[in-house]
């Protein structure tokens, strides 16, 4: 399954077939990490389970329920283009890839094709600023270095640094807390 991207049979597969694929490499990779690399390929290294826990058909279907039952709708896009759709008075939380916490090159920031560059981190800082002019409230996680203190004014924006516990790294001394912000267009309870 995982060569499907490598030799072009990804292509011929069902929608089913890949979402089914997507969670079967999910399980089975290391700590459940999802990444491509620059061809679009996954390249997470294999995990080391005994008895990984694939398929829970009744927390799928309940889920299923609960998506269907709400009429959500699942985009696959820019996310630009999703929060287009946001109204004032909606709440809009973003999760992008974090921005580095180290001036190394060699630091991953990335987990998709393109990846989550300083030019992507100032898009999104942009776009914050945007749904904050049309009276949507907006919370950002991110990390808390140089550049997000740069782009978030503390004076006008609601910024909470908090602890939050890294779990996944290649090496187990590079796991455990770091300092990350929540960042929010409005006043809110969130303590740290």
């Amino acid at each position: 399954m995982r060569q499907w991207d490598r030799n072009g049979t990804l292509d011929t597969k069902s929608p089913v077939e890949r979402a089914a694929r997507f969670i079967y490499l999910n399980k089975t990779g290391f700590n459940g990490l999802f990444r491509v690399n620059s061809r679009g390929q996954i390249n997470v290294p294999y995990g080391k389970y005994k008895n990984p826990s694939i398929f829970n058909r009744e927390n799928l279907q309940a889920v299923s329920s609960y998506l269907n039952a709400m009429d959500v709708q699942i985009l696959n896009g820019d996310y630009a283009a999703a929060l287009r759709q946001t109204h004032p008075g909606d709440f809009v939380y973003l999760d992008p890839p974090y921005a580095s916490f180290s001036s190394d090159k060699r630091t991953f920031v990335g987990y998709t094709l393109n990846g989550f560059n300083t030019q992507e981190q100032l898009r999104l800082c942009k776009t914050f600023q945007e749904l904050t002019q049309k009276k949507v409230n907006v919370m950002l996680s991110n990390a808390s270095v140089p550049l997000i203190s740069e782009l978030y004014d503390s004076d006008f924006y609601n910024i909470k640094t908090v602890k939050a516990n890294r779990k996944i790294n290649s090496k187990k001394t590079g796991r455990g807390p770091v300092d990350e912000v929540l960042i929010m267009n409005y006043h809110s309870q969130v303590t740290t």
